[in-house]
């Protein structure tokens, strides 16, 4: 009995000490109570926020480009974790940056679609609407009859800069055709521009 008693006492012993070492060697591994606040990289170069982030021993990924034409081309628009988190040194922090310039993106097909969905798919592109012009036909009201880009048609598919303006062709059945001709055009400027 006596054999017993002592070989569950250096059982727990055992224990306690496993218990103890695991609680302070947890404390020293994963590095507890050393923080570091995170600064506010947003709107700085690239090479600038590394240099601000390795004085603090963090380290920096940039993990996207993206292009947004309120911002200043090569500037970083998001980082993750935010600014001011509290996170250990040797932490990664990862960022976004605006593109030095714009992308090309594919014309889409606006016409033979109506009115409302030619406005959606040009923004949906991140395409400017430009200017509107009426023409009167018998059919197909608020139907989508051209695309010009600078004055000159553009088919479907050709490549322009994000951000291009884009003028509309629509017919309008309810124009008065004038007595010469079977068409009346009327020009009417983007209402989103003033």
């Amino acid at each position: 009995m006596k054999n017993w008693m002592y070989n569950i006492g250096l059982g727990g012993l055992f224990i306690a000490i496993i218990l103890t070492l695991s609680y302070f060697g947890l404390d020293a591994y994963t590095r507890h109570g050393d923080k570091i606040i995170v600064p506010d990289v947003l709107g700085s170069k690239p090479f600038e926020a590394e240099a601000k982030l390795s004085e603090l021993e963090l380290r920096m990924k940039i993990i996207d480009t993206v292009y947004l034409d309120k911002m200043k081309p090569g500037v970083i628009v998001e980082q993750l974790p935010l600014a001011n988190e509290d996170v250990k040194s040797g932490r990664m922090v990862y960022v976004t940056v605006n593109a030095m310039s714009r992308p090309r993106i594919s014309m889409p097909k606006l016409t033979d679609c109506s009115f409302n969905l030619a406005k959606a798919l040009l923004k949906n592109a991140g395409l400017i609407l430009g200017k509107v012009t009426y023409e009167y036909a018998e059919y197909g009201n608020n139907l989508v009859v051209g695309q010009q880009v600078g004055g000159r048609a553009i088919e479907a598919g050709q490549k322009v800069l994000k951000g291009t303006t884009v003028d509309l062709i629509v017919v309008d059945a309810e124009l008065t055709p004038t007595s010469d001709s079977t068409s009346t055009t009327t020009e009417i400027p983007n209402p989103e521009e003033e």
